[in-house]
C-alpha cells in the first residue's frame, strides 16, 4: 500500500494517513522493520520529515519457507523473493539439487514457477518469479529491454572509485566464466561507486546494464578488486569466507497493473 503525501509532515504521521486503524506503535513497528519506503528510500525513524509530493509506501510482511528462502511480495501473477547465500535459484544440467525455484514449486504443487532472472549460489538477494504465462512475457521483456532495475552491493577488495566496467564474457566447459574478445562472448556492462572506504576494502554500489553470469564477480576481479569471499575468481586468503555480494534492489513495472514495483533489502557489510 502506498500514498502521496499532500503537504510536509513526519513519517509517523504519513503513515497515520496511510493506515488510520494501525496504532503508532505498530507503524513504528513497521519502519523498524524496514517495511517503510519514502521514494523507494528505506525510512529511517518515525519524526523523518516527508515533502509534500514524496510517495510512502508499505511492503508486506515477509513470509519465510523452508532454507532461508523468504517472500518479499506476492500475488496471482508474481512472486518477490529474497534468496539466502548458498542456495541455487533454478536446477543446470551442472547442478539440479534444492533450488529456490524447486521450493516455490513445491509449496503450492504449481508447476507454473517461471524464472525470470538468476542469481549465483553464494550472492544473495531479490529475485522475482512469474506465476503466469502473461506475466513470464512481460517480466522477461522488461529483462531483455533493461528498464527493469537491478542494484547490487559488494564488498571489494581495494579503492576502485567510481566508473564502469565493459567486457565481453564466455563461459567455459568447467563453468568458469572469462572475459574474452567481442567476437566471442556477450556484453557485460555494470556501473559501480563507492559507497564507503572500510580499510584496505570498498563498499560499492553496483548497477548492472546487462546481466551475465557471474558478470560483477568476473569484471571486479579483471580490474584488480576482486570481490571479497569469492572463491571461484577472488584471492587464496579469502578461502573459507562467504561471498559479500548481494542484489539488494528490484525495480520493474507490474506486468497486469502496470504499476512500478520497488524492492529493496538490507546490504552487504563485510561483517
Amino acid at each position: 500500500m502506498q500514498i502521496k503525501s499532500s503537504k510536509k509532515m513526519n513519517l509517523l504521521e504519513a503513515l497515520q494517513t496511510l493506515a488510520p486503524e494501525s496504532s503508532k506503535n505498530t507503524l513504528r513497528g513497521w519502519i523498524e522493520q524496514g517495511r517503510v519506503f519514502v521514494d523507494q528510500k528505506k525510512g529511517e525513524r518515525a519524526n523523518q520529515v516527508v515533502e509534500e509530493g514524496q510517495e510512502v509506501s508499505v511492503t508486506t510482511k515477509p513470509k519465510f519457507l523452508p532454507h532461508g528462502l523468504k517472500i518479499v511480495y506476492e500475488d496471482d501473477d508474481l512472486v518477490v523473493i529474497d534468496k539466502p547465500a548458498g542456495l541455487l535459484s533454478v536446477a543446470t544440467d551442472m547442478e539440479n539439487g534444492l533450488t529456490a525455484h524447486g521450493l516455490l514449486k513445491h509449496r503450492f504443487h504449481n508447476p507454473k514457477v517461471y524464472p525470470i532472472h538468476r542469481l549465483d549460489r553464494e550472492t544473495s538477494g531479490l529475485l522475482v518469479f512469474a506465476y503466469t504465462d502473461e506475466a513470464r512475457a512481460d517480466l522477461k521483456e522488461q529483462l531483455a529491454k533493461r528498464t527493469m532495475h537491478r542494484e547490487y552491493r559488494a564488498l571489494v577488495h581495494g579503492h576502485p572509485g567510481k566508473g564502469t566496467w565493459k567486457s565481453f564474457l564466455t563461459e567455459d566447459p568447467l563453468m568458469r566464466v572469462h572475459s574474452c574478445a567481442p567476437s566471442e562472448g556477450k556484453e557485460a556492462i555494470t556501473h559501480f561507486e563507492t559507497i564507503k572506504k572500510m580499510g584496505n576494502c570498498s563498499l560499492l554500489k553496483l548497477k548492472l546494464q546487462s546481466g551475465r553470469k557471474h558478470q560483477i564477480r568476473v569484471q571486479a576481479a579483471d580490474a584488480g578488486f576482486p570481490v571479497v569471499g569469492d572463491q571461484k575468481y577472488g584471492v587464496p586468503e579469502d578461502e573459507g569466507k562467504q561471498l559479500q555480494l548481494q542484489a539488494v534492489a528490484l525495480h520493474f513495472i507490474h506486468p497486469r497493473t502496470k504499476k512500478k514495483m520497488c524492492f529493496t533489502v538490507g546490504t552487504a557489510n563485510g561483517n
